[in-house]
């Protein structure tokens, strides 16, 4: 377990991290990883581990994660997926500016699911859109859960969201090809309609996770975040199956920064291994 917690180290740690912004080419897509924010997950969010385990695991009773965006370039246009928190947390808007890229020339974003870390970059502190020429894609079941008297308050954020982009927010069902070369795939149970992006060679995986060093070894469990816990569960191995048998790389929101590598199987559970940039 020791190389494991080490992989999880290089991750946070490596000469890359320190600026937040990570390149990488998968396939026909340009994909540069950045990091919105720094983070650790307690060990009370998830029910079901003991002090003694979780520390073993995860070195402390805070295991080591993030808040990572996918910025892709294919075809010549520009995709997001997710837009991080936004406001006095939230780095992502400085760290694509730093880059040379305006929120004017994001064409697309793809949002993973509706939460506030997730869909918080997208409103500036006036509540204006701050990406003004992008569609944002989110799917259907998302959307109709977070506009419905079942949110409550906590969709308020996501109407906000809804009403300043307007008719440039559009809904997407699971099997489609959201943007060309991107499909979404079913990965509800965090959410009712949260979504992985499979391009021809990468998995984006929104919050199928958020503690690696916790749910690679332990898949069953799943943190309080998730909304349908026993669900979340099934699909996360489900997943870590597909991305295993296809040596297929993830990209994961709250997996360390950069949050990209790749998954195989262990007698105990699951591998990770972080992919080197290229």
């Amino acid at each position: 377990m020791k190389w494991l917690l080490a992989g999880f180290a290089m991750l946070s740690c490596g000469i890359a991290a320190e600026s937040g912004v990570v390149m990488f080419r998968f396939g026909n897509f340009e994909v540069t990883a950045v990091q919105d924010a720094v983070s650790k997950m307690r060990k009370e969010l998830f029910p079901g581990i003991s002090d003694t385990e979780f520390r073993k695991l995860a070195g402390d009773l805070q295991a080591p994660s993030s808040v990572n965006v996918f910025l892709l370039k294919h075809d010549g246009k520009l995709i997001l997926i997710d837009a991080g928190n936004g406001g006095e947390r939230g780095t992502m808007l400085r760290k694509i500016k730093a880059l040379g890229i305006s929120p004017e020339k994001i064409d697309f974003i793809l949002l993973t699911h509706i939460h506030g870390d997730h869909i918080g970059g997208l409103l500036d502190g006036e509540g204006k859109a701050v990406f003004p020429a992008a569609t944002v894609f989110v799917a259907a079941p998302e959307r109709e859960y977070w506009q419905s008297d079942a949110a409550g308050a906590r969709g308020e954020l996501a109407r906000k969201v809804f009403r300043t982009y307007g008719d440039r927010v559009k809904s997407f069902r699971f099997g489609e090809e959201v943007v060309p070369g991107i499909r979404a795939l079913d990965a509800s149970g965090h959410t009712p309609g949260h979504t992985v992006f499979e391009t021809d060679s990468l998995l984006i995986v929104g919050d199928l996770l958020h503690a690696g060093a916790i749910q690679f070894p332990r898949p069953e469990l799943s943190a309080t975040y998730d909304m349908e816990p026993e669900k979340a569960a099934r699909i996360r191995k489900q997943f870590y199956d597909l991305a295993a048998a296809a040596s297929k790389p993830v990209a994961g929101m709250h997996l360390p920064f950069p949050g990209i590598g790749r998954i195989s199987h262990d007698t105990a559970g699951y591998i990770f291994s972080a992919e080197k940039p290229r």
